[in-house]
């Protein structure tokens, strides 16, 4: 009776140890090849491989090099997480088989890169103009048009460092799939988003039949926003109250100056947000859209409602968050039109976007610029914003808009001590 009790012992730890080896070795054996499957484009390599026969599969200190740009990123670990031993195993054959195992998690730790490497440097290209965004973000940062990489490190960084958690949850009899992303950009911020997809039979069907249905979005800050105020204050020589108020001034006309007006309640939660580095939440339903055509037929405001777009600022739900859009002075003011046959290089350089910001101008030339935003100082110290009319050269109207309606200022061009305009 003992010798077989040892027996049996003795089998169930050759068995264990068979699993143990076997699901490591179906592992390595998937790992390897997706490794194959990015060779054309990348160089990856990696330290070991763990595996837990609770479902779960760890790859290690991986170097991800892209020889395009000669660059390596650095991972921490990947950890694919499934339901149970049996879910790992057939991981790789499920997915050959254009099949979705029912709930997956994928843990990505640490993706490092280099804020002197090639890569991140590419971001401060002169060459490349700024997106839309980049300008909207760095209005009132003194000449800073794009916050690059030498931007960052003048902000304390020296890499950017991220982490991601992948979780879906596949309901087959319902054709509905459920999921969960979220991605910390350490020492910067949270970025979280949420929702389902409906139709979801398999992967194929992601080309099919699959529509979105509710999702949630999220950025909560991590210290990002604080030395993002700090360093645009710096560069503008302000105190950071000052900047703040100055940035919030200068994205309602920037945005006006596109033909585009929001609610004011909707200028005071992004100043809201600048101030207590908070967090902002949007939430929308997208189950009755059939198709992004369908946009074209709605007015923007049509849009919020359809979506029933919901935000919320540090969990306060923010109410105004109607806009106004001329569709034909954002078409006039974000092209440029070129008559002269153009080169391939001149294409390629071609500025799409038009960067605006406040020029100084002398008081003689403000004539040469009626009808558009301007900044005026007068002698005895007081401060105009508003749309100038130039017509009369001895007096000039300045019109602001006030939500009550329109103030027109009429200032003797002898009172004028300086002007800005903005274009």
């Amino acid at each position: 009776m003992k010798k077989i009790v040892i027996a049996l012992f003795v089998v169930c730890i050759v068995m264990f140890a068979a699993v143990r080896g076997g699901l490591w070795y179906v592992t390595q054996q998937f790992v390897d090849n997706q490794v194959a499957l990015a060779q054309p484009f990348a160089k990856i390599s990696y330290k070991e491989i763990k595996t837990s026969l609770t479902g779960s599969a760890t790859v290690t200190k991986l170097k991800v090099f892209i020889p395009v740009i000669d660059e390596t990123i650095y991972i921490e670990s990947i950890q694919f997480l499934a339901a149970d031993l049996i879910s790992l195993l057939s991981l790789d054959y499920t997915l050959q088989q254009k099949q979705l195992p029912e709930s997956l998690t994928l843990l990505v730790s640490g993706i490092t890169i280099d804020l002197n490497g090639k890569l991140m440097s590419m971001m401060d290209n002169p060459e490349v103009e700024p997106t839309p965004l980049e300008t909207f973000s760095t209005l009132a940062c003194g000449d800073i048009y794009r916050i690059g990489s030498k931007a960052l490190l003048k902000m304390g960084y020296d890499n950017f460092t991220t982490d991601i958690v992948l979780r879906y949850q596949f309901i087959p009899r319902k054709k509905l799939l459920t999921y969960d992303i979220r991605n910390n950009i350490r020492d910067m911020t949270h970025i979280n988003l949420s929702g389902e997809i409906q139709g979801i039979s398999d992967l194929n069907s992601f080309n099919t039949t699959a529509h979105p249905g509710k999702i949630k979005l999220q950025f909560i800050d991590d210290s990002y926003i604080e030395r993002k105020n700090s360093f645009c204050a710096r560069q503008g020589k302000r105190k950071v109250d000052e900047y703040i108020n100055e940035h919030t001034t200068q994205v309602k006309e920037y945005l006006a100056s596109y033909g585009i007006e929001p609610e004011e309640g909707l200028l005071n939660a992004y100043k809201t947000l600048l101030e207590t580095s908070g967090a902002v939440t949007f939430e929308a339903d997208l189950s009755q859209l059939t198709g992004i055509e369908e946009f074209k037929t709605f007015e923007p405001n049509d849009i919020i409602q359809f979506m029933r777009l919901r935000l919320y600022v540090n969990d306060k739900r923010i109410n105004e968050i109607s806009i106004a859009i001329d569709k034909a002075r954002l078409i006039e003011t974000a092209t440029v039109d070129d008559a002269a046959p153009e080169t391939p290089d001149e294409i390629k350089k071609k500025k799409v976007i038009i960067i605006k910001k406040y020029h100084p101008i002398s008081i003689a030339a403000l004539t040469n610029y009626n009808g558009y935003r301007v900044k005026i100082e007068t002698i005895n110290g007081k401060h105009f914003r508003g749309k100038i009319n130039s017509k009369d050269r001895k007096i000039y109207e300045v019109i602001t808009r006030m939500r009550s309606g329109n103030i027109s200022y009429h200032l003797p061009v002898k009172t004028i001590k300086k002007a800005e305009v903005f274009y």
